[in-house]
């Protein structure tokens, strides 16, 4: 019984000394905390998750572009935002590919990783309704596939 009381005060002498030292060595914020301006740091990262269409050639599936997305945002706040609305982005970067895929975009051997990237980008961005909030920095493209349809 004396083992495990002298364990349990030992436990609790070790938490708090710990306790007490990280909140000595933790760095005091100057800013308030209800302050207007964001957090300086990040870049802070949203993954926006896989994202696929088909190329179609005459009313038949020839193909399947499947992307992967990260969403890069420059501030906490931004990232919160995008978080909040990242249907609507998704939806926005899936009209994108659709429309470089009616388009063409994904047809031969050779795909413009950064033209996709700035078409996601833009759309993403417009997603948001007002045309000066644009959350997103820029979109990373995390994998770009293009998957014949060997079933026509």
């Amino acid at each position: 019984m004396k083992a495990v009381l002298l364990f349990a005060v030992a436990a609790a002498l070790a938490f708090g000394g710990g306790y007490g030292f990280g909140r000595i060595q933790a760095p005091q914020d100057s800013a308030p905390a209800a302050s207007a301006e964001p957090a300086a740091g990040g870049p802070y990262y949203v993954e926006a998750g896989q994202l696929v269409v088909p190329t179609l050639e005459r009313g038949r599936t020839i193909a399947f572009i499947l992307t992967q997305v990260t969403l890069e945002a420059s501030s906490a706040d931004d990232a919160l935002l995008v978080r909040r609305r990242l249907p609507h982005a998704r939806s926005a970067m899936l009209e994108s590919l659709f429309d470089l895929a009616g388009h063409g975009r994904f047809n031969g051997p050779a795909v413009d990783p950064q033209g996709v990237a700035t078409a996601l980008l833009v759309g993403a961005n417009g997603s948001f309704g007002r045309e000066n909030v644009q959350p997103i920095r820029a979109v990373l493209i995390d994998r770009l596939l293009r998957q014949d349809n060997t079933r026509l």
